[in-house]
């Protein structure tokens, strides 16, 4: 499982923890809210964050140094 993954899955984890549902939705205080918004706004980002950082990887390589030094700005934005 990559970093992208991982930070998807514990914010489905967290969002649903600080969603409110049900019953328990009146009495769900503003700071779980909150939280609940931001996790939210992560997973929508983190959609658009995988396609980009899979088109970076590919073109990475056509930026090193030269075949020997395979490092450059591109990469590290990666990891």
């Amino acid at each position: 499982m990559d970093l992208l993954q991982s930070l998807q899955l514990l914010a489905r984890d967290n969002l649903s923890f600080f969603s409110p549902s049900g019953a328990a939705a009146s009495g769900t205080s503003g700071t779980s809210r909150r939280f609940a918004a931001a996790f939210a706004a992560l997973l929508r980002h983190g959609r658009h964050l995988g396609p980009a950082l899979t088109h970076l990887s590919q073109v990475a390589p056509n930026f090193d140094l030269d075949p020997e030094t395979p490092g450059n700005g591109y990469r590290s934005l990666i990891q």
